[in-house]
């Protein structure tokens, strides 16, 4: 009997020593939202570390919380599932090997809900196209940002885009498929962290259209200021692009006729601008001398207002005239949006020293291989100057029509020039 006894006293003794500290008491939660919630508990003395174990009611693997601070007395409880119930409990450690615990406290439970963070209502979808559609809802005045979900219907794997700052309560949903079913939610955040936010809204719905190609065909333009012979003019290039036509690759300029006075030029001159008109937005750029390969090569760089380098394009001099050639990066989307292009090269063109048709060719070649070419002639004059004094002056002049009415250049026209020194000229500019 006294052996038994004095088991049982060991036994005793052996379990106290190993317990050495007590659960916490007095546990409960607060501050519950959709995705959070604070446990707390009563502060322990001798206590080196608390560990925390939680899960929804009914599920069999907990997560924990470990290496809590001795001092605290709560602790957030993060990435929670909405509307479900959670039981936790916590232990102490009464040193830093732990090995020596208390039991785990008595269970406490709280449901993931708040009325503090209301969810977005209002939804709506417009502008859908092929490829993109803009989701809107109604702005809920307290919120701080917005995050929108959104996926092909019927799938699983969510596409996320945000942040979207209130007030703003719309964004374009980019990328998309063509005649495609696409569903999408949104959710607010009622402050700067993650820890107040809403549910996801109801779903919307909204199908893609199908995607219908512009056949290639650009519209071209190059023009001189003047055409009098052996004269420095300005030179436009124009080019111009319908919405859903296949994306232009590379591009050459060539003439029949002329040269560019590149042996004039160092690095860094500004020898004209560019403008680009896009769906979105006006790009102005001004246009400087990069690399001068001798005097029949130079590479042209376009600057923005930023001063980046968002272009460049070759110039040459070759046998039979001038060479414009630029290779287009690649977007990643083989059509356009449309687009108007102007290049404007200030004085840098020199006129041929003879009189008749100077002949632009321009030949391009689309993304998807399309080729499309294209003639601008005009008439070079070699009478239009008077030379009293060995030097040329370009004089004035007026345009009519064969019945003698005043009229603006026309292309494909027969036209009569009337210029300031009297002389008339019948003058025919073709574009092919």
């Amino acid at each position: 009997m006294k052996r038994v006894i004095f088991i049982v006293i060991f036994a005793t003794l052996y379990l106290n020593s190993y317990s050495q500290c007590d659960a916490p008491i007095n546990v409960f939660n607060s501050n519950i939202n959709y995705y959070n919630a604070d446990v707390n508990w009563n502060y322990q003395t001798n206590i080196n570390n608390y560990r925390i174990r939680y899960k929804k009611v009914g599920d069999t693997i907990w997560s924990y919380k470990n290496n809590i601070d001795s001092i605290a007395i709560t602790k957030n409880l993060n990435n929670l599932t909405p509307l479900n119930y959670y039981f936790w409990q916590i232990k102490s450690y009464c040193d830093s090997l732990g090995t020596n615990s208390s039991q785990w406290s008595i269970a406490d439970t709280f449901y993931t809900s708040t009325i503090n963070c209301p969810n977005i209502i209002g939804q709506f979808t417009n502008n859908i196209s092929y490829d993109n559609a803009t989701t809107n809802w109604t702005v809920n005045t307290n919120a701080n940002r917005y995050k929108i979900r959104y996926k092909i219907y019927g799938t699983t794997i969510w596409s996320y885009l945000g942040p979207v700052y209130h007030p703003n309560n719309e964004k374009i949903i980019p990328l998309l498929q063509q005649n495609t079913t696409y569903e999408w939610g949104v959710m607010a955040f009622y402050d700067s962290t993650t820890q107040y936010a809403s549910l996801w809204s109801i779903s919307d719905t909204f199908t893609t259209s199908v995607f219908i190609a512009s056949a290639f065909d650009p519209n071209i333009s190059n023009s001189l200021n003047n055409t009098i012979c052996n004269t420095s003019t300005d030179l436009t290039l124009f080019v111009s692009q319908s919405i859903n036509e296949p994306d232009i690759e590379t591009s050459t300029i060539t003439s029949d006729g002329g040269y560019f006075n590149i042996q004039s030029l160092t690095m860094g001159d500004s020898v004209g601008y560019a403008i680009m008109d896009l769906a979105t937005q006006t790009i102005s750029t001004t246009l400087k001398v990069g690399i001068i390969a001798g005097q029949n090569y130079a590479l042209i760089n376009s600057f923005d207002s930023t001063g980046s380098i968002i272009g460049f394009f070759a110039i040459e001099n070759v046998s039979s005239g001038i060479k414009i050639s630029s290779t287009s990066p690649n977007d990643g989307n083989s059509y356009t949006t449309g687009f108007t292009s102007e290049i404007h090269l200030t004085n840098l063109f020199i006129n041929p020293n003879i009189n008749g048709p100077l002949n632009f060719y321009t030949d391009i070649i689309s993304e998807l291989n399309d080729q499309f070419s294209d003639t601008t002639t005009v008439i070079i004059d070699c009478m239009i100057h008077i030379s009293d004094n060995n030097t040329e002056e370009k004089l004035n002049f007026e345009i009519y029509d064969l019945l003698g009415r005043k009229t603006k250049f026309i292309e494909n026209s027969v036209l009569l020039y009337k210029y300031s020194n009297g002389e008339v000229r019948k003058i025919y500019t073709l574009k092919k």
